[in-house]
């Protein structure tokens, strides 16, 4: 009894003492103390819990952004084309690295963007970005580069065929959180889009976590709800914008390819499409700088949306190519549109004070296309080819297609032994204008195929697959040989085309050379190079043009202004005559600045005492146009078309 009494009054003595306590400034600040840690305790447990709900929400929204944009920007056809049995060209991989490094750059959360494929138990990086730890370390991205430690979740994603993503989880390089995206093949197969990104580790959210509720509840502020909740749609608003950046391009503020591919994802209609890609662009940022590059394709992308009628629409495709969607165009509507699209690039642009830059290009046409990933395909492959057969455009056929390319290859070297072998390979001549005497003294050889049915047909057709076959040297040969035997008697001047083929070929130069004594043509031969040829293989030729000059064969740059036009480089070839690009003079009349183009060069040839020669006369007024302006030689159908001998008078 009295031990229980005793405790009873212990006990009320401590609650008299805590009563008391708590009264005092000391047991205030003691109060506050303790409401301050049950705060913080509780407002860190619901801070650190919606962190990690908002960082998964987060991670996954940007994941999946991260890549589904990768695949849209690499284009299912890549992985459509190329396998583990066939490999992209080196410049047309760089070029998607390229593209994904530039995607991860406008995603700072993102640390890499890839593409992966399983064959059995093993898994490949098809192609992926690059950063500089990889460049540092030596680990590029190559094509199907084996993956040994694969997480299993890539694995369940491929079989399952749904998206995973994998939980936080950290190594040695840092903690991470990766999504896995399968996408179907156009042959039903399967890939898988990837992205990895940097978040941070549960200590650190702890960490963070507890730093924001001390500061909340020191301060005094509302409860944390109705933060994370203007947090959370502040979050949601900037990968709104982010998202929309994806589908646009920073430098010339038109749409990505990738808005155009998810504008008409459920498209119906056929389709027509216009791929445009600059040559050798890399080398104006090797030269120039990245500064002087994306002004460029700024400056270009408004030249073409000025070209542009209402019923089309320009698009950003990779690095250096611009994609125009058209609807209702015929075969004839789109070839005029590209060549005014050409011409607008062929303008010289203003990198700065000091230089002017003209660019050239080509482009790859396709019509009646429903399908936005076939339509880009297709457009790729008729631009490839263009590039191949040495043209400005292609429009897409079936024949382009790699089973019909093989048996029209075929077809056209059977075509091409035949005529050889009946010696129905035969030159054609255009005459060349002299506008000073008002005569024809000059003839260029033009290669001609005859067919077994009689139908001619013109290099278009044939150089292309004559190009990669031993019949090349023997094309050159055959025209040499009866050009040379016709005009050896006679004294009207000859010009001949050389490819930088022809020129570092030493035996087709030793038989050229041999010719040329035997039949006399000494002071009356013209060799014409191209412009993008003699200036990109500048010691090699050089070397075999100084030995043609010191034969006493003359020398003619072609398509002279298609290029870059760098003047120190072509005084190093030391032209006996300058022929303008053909693209230029047909548009000399209807653009302001195809003139002031050619009026630079007319001032360049000039002051340096080169005769001209303008190319594509098409009409008299062009040729009256540039007989005001000093041009001294003309070619074109209003001179003359080409022809066999026997129908010209050649003197």
């Amino acid at each position: 009894m009295n031990t229980l009494s005793s405790f009873k009054s212990a006990v009320m003595a401590a609650n008299k003492g805590l009563v008391l306590f708590f009264r005092s400034e000391r047991g205030l600040i003691a109060t506050l103390f303790i409401l301050y840690f049950i705060a913080t305790l509780t407002l860190t447990g619901l801070t650190f819990r919606a962190s990690q709900i908002a960082q998964l929400s987060q991670t996954r929204s940007t994941l999946l952004t991260a890549a589904r944009s990768g695949g849209h920007l690499i284009g299912r056809y890549f992985h459509d084309i190329y396998s583990l049995n066939r490999q992209p060209g080196d410049v047309h991989y760089r070029l998607i690295v390229e593209t994904l490094d530039q995607l991860v750059a406008d995603l700072p959360e993102v640390e890499y963007v890839y593409s992966m494929d399983v064959v059995g138990d093993q898994a490949f990086f098809i192609v992926s970005n690059e950063t500089r730890l990889d460049l540092q370390r030596g680990t590029p991205s190559r094509f199907y580069n084996p993956y040994g430690s694969a997480p299993k979740e890539l694995f369940e994603a491929y079989h399952s065929k749904t998206d995973i993503f994998t939980p936080v989880y950290t190594n040695e390089w840092g903690t991470f959180r990766s999504a896995f995206v399968p996408t179907k093949r156009s042959d039903g197969s399967y890939f898988v889009m990837a992205a990895d990104m940097k978040v941070d580790s549960p200590n650190t959210l702890l960490i963070n976590s507890l730093k924001l509720a001390a500061l909340v509840s020191l301060i005094g502020l509302a409860p944390i709800y109705p933060l994370l909740r203007v947090y959370h749609r502040l979050r949601r608003r900037r990968e709104e914008e982010l998202e929309a950046e994806l589908y646009f391009d920073p430098i010339t503020g038109l749409p990505r390819i990738t808005k155009m591919e998810a504008d008409l994802a459920d498209n119906t209609e056929p389709l027509g499409g216009i791929l445009i890609n600059l040559d050798e662009f890399h080398a104006v940022n090797t030269l120039f700088g990245y500064e002087v590059g994306d002004h460029l394709l700024a400056e270009i992308a408004q030249a073409l949306r000025a070209q542009l009628p209402a019923d089309t629409k320009l698009y950003r495709s990779l690095v250096d190519e611009y994609f125009i969607l058209l609807r209702g165009y015929d075969e004839t509507r789109a070839v005029q549109l590209t060549s005014r699209l050409l011409a607008s690039v062929f303008e010289p642009i203003e990198a700065d004070e000091q230089r002017r830059i003209t660019l050239t290009a080509r482009a790859g046409l396709v019509l009646n296309e429903i399908d936005p990933v076939r339509l880009q395909h297709d457009a790729r492959e008729a631009m490839d080819e263009a590039a191949r057969s040495g043209i400005e455009m292609l429009v897409f056929s079936d024949a382009l297609r790699p089973e019909q390319r093989y048996e029209d290859n075929l077809h056209w070297l059977n075509v091409l032994n035949d005529a050889f072998r009946d010696h129905r390979v035969r030159p054609w001549f255009q005459p060349i204008l002299d506008t000073t005497e008002g005569k024809i003294r000059h003839y260029e050889a033009l290669a001609r195929v005859v067919d077994k049915d009689g139908k001619i047909h013109t290099p278009f057709h044939f150089l292309p697959v004559i190009r990669k076959s031993h019949l090349y040297r023997q094309l050159t040969c055959a025209i040499i040989d009866q050009s040379f035997a016709l005009f050896g008697p006679l004294t009207s001047s000859l010009s001949i085309n050389l490819t930088r083929f022809d020129l570092m070929d030493e035996e087709t130069i030793a038989y050229l050379l041999q010719e040329y004594e035997h039949h006399g043509l000494h002071g009356r031969l013209i060799i014409e190079v191209i412009e993008s040829e003699s200036i990109g293989y500048q010691d090699e030729v050089l070397r075999v043009l100084k030995q043609l000059k010191l034969a006493g064969i003359k020398l003619a740059i072609d398509d002279f202004g298609s290029g870059y036009s760098n003047f120190d480089q072509m005084l190093k070839i030391d032209a006996d005559y300058l022929k303008i690009d053909g693209s230029l003079i047909s548009c000399v009349l209807t653009s302001h600045k195809a003139g002031a183009l050619v009026d630079a060069i007319i001032s360049f040839a000039s002051s340096l005492d080169i005769p001209l020669i303008a190319e594509f006369v098409e009409d008299q007024k062009i040729l009256d146009y540039l007989k005001i302006r000093g041009v001294q030689f003309m070619q074109g159908f209003t001179i003359g078309r080409p022809a066999p001998a026997d129908q010209q008078q050649i003197l």
